[in-house]
């Protein structure tokens, strides 16, 4: 079952360019998106402790948080950010 990941990480970890490489080598992780600084929605099958070993493994040093968004769930993001927690999907064009 798929599950909304929200991913914070610091300017140590990697540049917004270099986290998006890095999702992207990922076979744990289905899809993202960021429409804030320093985070990434994340969508996987995966456990959180799966992604970040597989995080740690691509990016070595640096802190990050990834924690599952539950239902529970508040916030000013964008249509498209709302549509992928609920969907665990990006949107259609």
């Amino acid at each position: 079952m798929r599950k909304a990941y929200l991913l914070v990480y610091s300017d140590k970890l990697g540049s917004r360019d270099q986290m998006k490489e890095c999702l992207n080598q990922m076979n744990e992780v289905y899809t993202w998106r960021f429409d804030i600084p320093h985070s990434f929605y994340v969508i996987s099958e995966y456990s959180a402790e799966d992604i970040a070993k597989r995080i740690i493994e691509i990016r070595g040093r640096g802190r990050f948080v990834i924690t599952e968004i539950s239902e529970n769930r508040q916030g000013m993001a964008n249509p498209d950010t709302w549509y992928l927690l609920r969907n665990k999907k990006l949107k259609p064009k």
